[in-house]
């Protein structure tokens, strides 16, 4: 018995390392590439070579892409305060309170996630001419926070399900008001699945690429629309794209990896 069930656990951990080995493969290529000289791009037989940072420097020098990582993380950021704020809001509303057309509230809130992101472009591309938004962070900012706040809303309503409401009853009798309550009782015993929420909030807006390249050009860069000025008469650079790439995952990833334990704790919340 004990043989079979070693022989299991051995299978498991084989199949995880299978797929993560699979799923990895793809960024490690393209890190990879980003570190060969040109002449070595289109021989992938070569293993062994002098790795050069020179695909990075034309990244980030002649291409500009320190703009486009400030401008990047200036909106994703901005797309996260608000929508943890409002969202923290109205999921405690949805929770905590009864109203009139509640359930139709939230079924308004769930259906809003099922449009399709390119459906919009024209719509928020008319909005944003007639606004003079065009080629700004605000346009984007709203954007962002009109497709995750109810993505936002619904996780952090979940998250208060999983407190007692008894917690802001007794906060309240020792003389707290609702929002202190809800500040100082309830909000820190969700704090990792307000901090999973905002890391996934800001991903999907790191990610976007559709309303960034229709929206945006000259004034505000987006790290998703960079790999389209790498597609020259010459071909497409394929070393400053994988550049590009590692630039574009390392921020992210570095978030992912150093958030973990509080990412993990507040998805399985």
């Amino acid at each position: 018995m004990n043989a079979i069930n070693s022989f299991r656990t051995g299978l498991v951990y084989f199949l995880i390392a299978l797929v993560s080995i699979f799923s990895a493969f793809p960024i490690l290529y393209m890190a990879i590439i980003s570190l060969k000289d040109r002449v070595l791009l289109y021989d992938p037989s070569i293993v062994f070579f002098v790795p050069t940072l020179e695909n990075y420097k034309v990244a980030i020098y002649k291409y500009g892409l320190i703009k486009y990582l400030q401008d990047s993380t200036i909106i994703s950021l901005a797309n996260v305060i608000i929508c943890l704020l409002i969202g923290i809001l109205a999921g405690y509303a949805l929770q905590r309170f009864s109203f009139l057309h509640k359930e139709k509230i939230e079924l308004g809130i769930v259906s809003s996630r099922m449009l399709p992101s390119i459906a919009l472009v024209l719509p928020f591309y008319i909005m944003g001419l007639t606004l003079g938004l065009l080629d700004t962070y605000s346009i984007l900012v709203i954007i962002f926070i009109v497709f995750n706040l109810p993505f936002v809303v619904l996780m952090i309503k979940s998250f208060f399900e999983n407190i007692p409401q008894e917690f802001e009853e007794a906060a309240m009798v020792d003389g707290c008001s609702r929002i202190g309550a809800l500040i100082r009782v309830v909000l820190p015993q969700m704090k990792g699945g307000i901090f999973a929420t905002g890391i996934i909030s800001f991903i999907f807006a790191w990610n976007e690429f559709t309303y960034a390249l229709f929206l945006t050009s000259i004034k505000t860069k987006y790290i998703s629309t960079a790999v389209i000025f790498f597609k020259t008469e010459r071909g497409i650079l394929w070393g400053e794209v994988s550049a590009l790439g590692v630039v574009a995952v390392l921020p992210v990833l570095i978030l992912c990896v150093a958030s973990q334990k509080y990412l993990l704790k507040g998805v399985a919340r």
